[in-house]
C-alpha cells in the first residue's frame, strides 16, 4: 500500500514552478496593475468632470486602504480553507466590477464604494494570492527569489501601462491637461473586460501543488534544514512584543514610519493630478513608465541594500531618493505648462522615487526582523506596517487639502518636510535600537558563558 501512494507521487520540475511565478508576475502586471496601479491617472479628469475637490476624491485611497487592512487577514484565514481557484476568480470579478461601478459613478460615495471593492478585490489575488501560491511551491529554498520575481511584475506592468491608459483617456477626453474633462466613461469599461478576460485566462492555469506533487526534494530538504538549524543559532532573537511596546525608541521609530507615510502618499497617488497640469498626457504617461523602471530597479536593489548596509544607512539612502523626487516636483510646479525641462525633472523625478520604493515594499519585514529580532517577527512586521499605513492613508488627503488651500508648490513643500523628519526620526530611533541590541547581546553572551565556566 505504502509502495503504491509512493509511486503516485510525482516530483514537479522546477521549470513548472518558474511558470507558476510567471502567472504571478503576469497577474501583478495587468489584474493588479490596472486595479491599482492606474487608478492615479484617473483623479484629474475625473475631479474636472464632476467638479470634486483633490483632497475629498482622494478620500478613495483612504477608504480602500483601510478596508482592504481589514479584510486581508480575513482572505488570508478563508485561503486554507476554500478552493484557491475559486477566491483568485472572486478577486478578480470583484475589482472588475468595481471598475463597472466607476463607469456608472456621478456622485462621490459612489466612487469611494468602487475604490474600496477594487482594493478588496485585489487582495484575493494579489495582497494574499500571489505569497499564497509561492509559498506554496517554494516552501523552502528559493522563495525569497521567486516572491521578489512575482512581485517585480507591478514595476513591469507600470512601464506598459502607463503610456497606455494616458492614450486611452486622452481619446475620451476634450480640453488641455488642466481643464480637460471626460467626454465618455468607456475607459472604465475597457478596463474591466481587459482585467477580467487576463484575469480569467490566469486563473484558468495557476494553481497550488495538488497532494500527490513533491516540490521539494529530498536533497532539498536536507540542505533546507540543515541551513534553518544554522541560521536559527545565529540569528537575534530579541524581545517579545510586549518588551518592544515598552520601548521608547520604538515608538519614536513607529512615529517616525508615520510621518514618511504621510509624506509619500502623494508620491504615489497624486502625482498623475499634478502632472497633468504641467505636462500633456502623453508625457505623463512616459514618466509613468519611467516610474516602473525605477521601481524595477529599486524593488531588486533593496534586498542588497539592506544585506550590505544594514537599515540605518539603506532608509538614509532612500530618504536621500526621496528628497530628491520631491524636489523634481518643486522644480516642476514652479514652470509654465509643456516645459521641456518639467519632462525632464518629470523623469528624474520617477526614477528616484522608484529607487527608494524597497522601503517601505521590503522595508518593513526586513527591520521588523533586523532590529526587534525573530521572536515576535509577525506581530513585529505589524507593528511597523500599521505605523506607515496610518501615515499613507492621511497623506493622500492631506495632500489634497494643502493644495486647495495654498497651491501644488506648498502642497510639495509639506510633503518634503514630511519626509526629512520622518527619516531622521527612523534613522536616529534605528541607531538607538541596535545600540540596545548590541548590548543586550554582549550580557546574554556573557551569562552564557559564565553558566559554562560553572
Amino acid at each position: 500500500m505504502a509502495d503504491n501512494l509512493s509511486t503516485n507521487k510525482k516530483v514537479v520540475s522546477k521549470g513548472y514552478k518558474y511558470f507558476m511565478v510567471f502567472l504571478c508576475m503576469l497577474t501583478q502586471a495587468i489584474p493588479y496593475g490596472v486595479a491599482q496601479l492606474i487608478q492615479p491617472l484617473f483623479v484629474h479628469p475625473l475631479v474636472n468632470t464632476f467638479h470634486f475637490t483633490l483632497a475629498s476624491y482622494t478620500l478613495i485611497f483612504t477608504f480602500g486602504a483601510v478596508v482592504g487592512s481589514i479584510v486581508s487577514p480575513f482572505v488570508g484565514k478563508a485561503l486554507q480553507k476554500v478552493n484557491f481557484k475559486l477566491l483568485y476568480i472572486i478577486g478578480i470579478v470583484l475589482s472588475a466590477g468595481a471598475y463597472v461601478i466607476f463607469g456608472i459613478s456621478t456622485k462621490l460615495p459612489e466612487f469611494y464604494i468602487a475604490g474600496i471593492v477594487c482594493m478588496v478585490g485585489s487582495t484575493f489575488y494579489s495582497g494574499q494570492g500571489v505569497p499564497w501560491v509561492i509559498n506554496h511551491w517554494f516552501p523552502l529554498k528559493g522563495r525569497g527569489v521567486a516572491l521578489g520575481l512575482a512581485f517585480c511584475g507591478g514595476s513591469i506592468g507600470d512601464i506598459f501601462l502607463q503610456p497606455i491608459t494616458q492614450e486611452i483617456l486622452k481619446h475620451f477626453m476634450t480640453g488641455n491637461t488642466k481643464t480637460g474633462h471626460l467626454t465618455s466613461m468607456a475607459p472604465f469599461f475597457i478596463f474591466a473586460i481587459a482585467l477580467l478576460v487576463v484575469g480569467v485566462i490566469i486563473a484558468i492555469f495557476i494553481r497550488t501543488p495538488k497532494k500527490n506533487e513533491i516540490v521539494v526534494s529530498e536533497q532539498e530538504l536536507k540542505e533546507s534544514k540543515a541551513a534553518q538549524e544554522k541560521a536559527k543559532a545565529e540569528e537575534f532573537q530579541g524581545w517579545s512584543g510586549k518588551q518592544v511596546l515598552k520601548m521608547k525608541w520604538f515608538w519614536i521609530f513607529s512615529l517616525g514610519f508615520l510621518i514618511i507615510g504621510l509624506g509619500l502618499a502623494s508620491l504615489n497617488e497624486d502625482y498623475a493630478a499634478f502632472l497633468d497640469t504641467k505636462l500633456s498626457l502623453t508625457d505623463v504617461g512616459l514618466i509613468g513608465s519611467m516610474y516602473g523602471v525605477g521601481c524595477l530597479i529599486g524593488n531588486v536593489s533593496g534586498g542588497i541594500l539592506f544585506d550590505k548596509f544594514g537599515t540605518a544607512k539603506s532608509m538614509t539612502y532612500a530618504g536621500c531618493m526621496y528628497v530628491l523626487s520631491i524636489a523634481m516636483m518643486i522644480f516642476v510646479s514652479l514652470q509654465p505648462y509643456g516645459s521641456h525641462v518639467s519632462k525632464v525633472a518629470g523623469i528624474a523625478y520617477s526614477i528616484f522615487c522608484g529607487l527608494a520604493v524597497f522601503s517601505y515594499m521590503s522595508g518593513p519585514a526586513f527591520m521588523a526582523k533586523d532590529l526587534f529580532g525573530a521572536k515576535d517577527q509577525g506581530v513585529m512586521l505589524g507593528y511597523v506596517g500599521l505605523a506607515y499605513a496610518i501615515g499613507f492613508a492621511i497623506g493622500a488627503p492631506l495632500f489634497g487639502i494643502i493644495k486647495g488651500k495654498a497651491s501644488f508648490t506648498v502642497a510639495w513643500y509639506f510633503m518634503m518636510a514630511f519626509v526629512i523628519v520622518g527619516f531622521v526620526l527612523l534613522v536616529i530611533s534605528v541607531i538607538r535600537i541596535k545600540k540596545i541590541q548590541r548590548v543586550y547581546i554582549a550580557k546574554h553572551q556573557n551569562q552564557k558563558a559564565e553558566v559554562k565556566e560553572d
